[in-house]
């Protein structure tokens, strides 16, 4: 038409073509009862190949076949009106879904029940927190009778306990012979749910396949990055009074390598330099590895009582070792911080600074744990005695 183009000019890169592609040359089929993951950057076009696939959005050319009853998690309780009570929306959501009134009736008792939403059942939903808006709505529709299932990062709402709720149903729908494509940018989850990965890459298909493998290749391109952005990383997420700050942390294997990926029981070794400026009396030093899925504080380490400085001022530098990491496979981040003697002022609080992986010793990511087996691993032995009287073996 007149008056229009598809190029645009930048000053910078010249004629360019204005036609942003979401999704390009993207290709691939999901069997009955398969768990499939969907991973890749923000923008790389994985909530719209789900919008996709559940009709929200049709697209430009090519087809998508869907054989089956489509559940769509995008977004949790979409369909929820804030001034009708949970019992109201229970119903209009679920009829949103496909269910007849007498099949609402049959399922109305597990829907609450998993949701944990009893006390609050017929409160205006305007009243439920996020997290209760997001659990109500993740239980109407789990238990919708879907064949296929869409998430798309809905387990990131709630908390720990309705995570793993939410991960046990998925993997319930799977093993009964439905189909689950979840987005997430949780490895871990990825892994404990999907038998295969789908990684996209600039609306295309960088990988298709087997899980374990494309996982691992991910992680490690990932980790990559974070590693190369560990000089800004202590930019952000930061507090303090600002009388001492630390200027760079970076991490280190046993060897002096700088690395962000280590294996269970390697050593760790966190090297940071800081600077005070003014004179600063008996300042304590602080590093908390936390787990990046679940916020818990896995271990801390302080200089308070160790080895403590004086009096500081100007550059200087601090190295924390830990000779053996008996980490599961996650991901950590550091918390940093700098206080008082008294632990009382802080002068420096980085509370998201590097982070590093813990990797599973050449079997990729596929010995990853759930929440509930907890985050180290420790040594153990095993006595057991089979009937009265028989020897303890070992």
């Amino acid at each position: 038409m007149r008056g229009q183009t598809t190029e645009v000019h930048s000053a910078t890169r010249g004629k360019i073509d204005a036609t942003i592609h979401a999704l390009r040359d993207v290709s691939f089929e999901v069997k009955e009862g398969a768990g499939l993951g969907i991973i890749g950057r923000n923008g790389a076009g994985k909530t719209t190949l789900l919008k996709m696939i559940s009709r929200v959005t049709w697209p430009t050319s090519g087809t998508v076949r869907v054989a089956g009853h489509v559940v769509s998690l995008i977004e949790l309780g979409a369909g929820f009106h804030p001034e009708l009570t949970g019992r109201e929306n229970v119903y209009l959501g679920a009829g949103l879904f496909g269910l007849t009134r007498k099949e609402i009736d049959r399922q109305f008792d597990a829907i609450v029940s998993f949701a944990d939403v009893e006390r609050l059942i017929d409160t205006p939903m305007k009243r439920y927190s996020s997290g209760l808006y997001a659990r109500l709505g993740f239980s109407v529709a789990i238990h919708s009778n879907p064949d296929i299932v869409l998430v798309d990062e809905v387990l990131s709402v709630g908390d720990a306990s309705f995570r793993r709720r939410a991960m046990e149903a998925l993997r319930s729908l799977i093993a009964s012979g439905k189909t689950v494509l979840f987005i997430s940018h949780d490895m871990w989850n990825v892994r404990r749910l999907c038998s295969d990965i789908l990684w996209m890459d600039n609306g295309s298909v960088r990988a298709y396949g087997e899980a374990g493998a494309i996982a691992e290749t991910y992680m490690n391109e990932v980790n990559l990055q974070a590693m190369q952005n560990q000089a800004t990383s202590l930019q952000s997420h930061r507090g303090g009074t600002g009388e001492v700050r630390f200027e760079h942390v970076d991490l280190y294997t046993a060897n002096g390598a700088p690395s962000a990926t280590f294996a269970q029981n390697d050593t760790l070794v966190i090297r940071g330099s800081y600077v005070a400026s003014k004179a600063v009396e008996s300042p304590v030093f602080q590093v908390a590895i936390v787990d990046i899925d679940t916020g818990v504080v896995v271990t801390t380490a302080s200089t308070a009582g160790r080895n403590a400085a004086t009096t500081v001022q100007g550059p200087g530098e601090i190295e924390i070792r830990f000779a053996q990491l008996p980490l599961r496979p996650r991901q950590y981040v550091l918390r940093l911080s700098i206080t008082d003697a008294f632990q009382l002022a802080s002068y420096d609080v980085v509370t998201a600074g590097p982070r590093f992986a813990i990797t599973g010793q050449g079997a990729g990511v596929d010995s990853l744990a759930d929440e509930q087996d907890g985050l180290v691993t420790l040594p153990f032995e095993v006595a057991h005695r089979s009937g009265k009287g028989a020897p303890v073996s070992r």
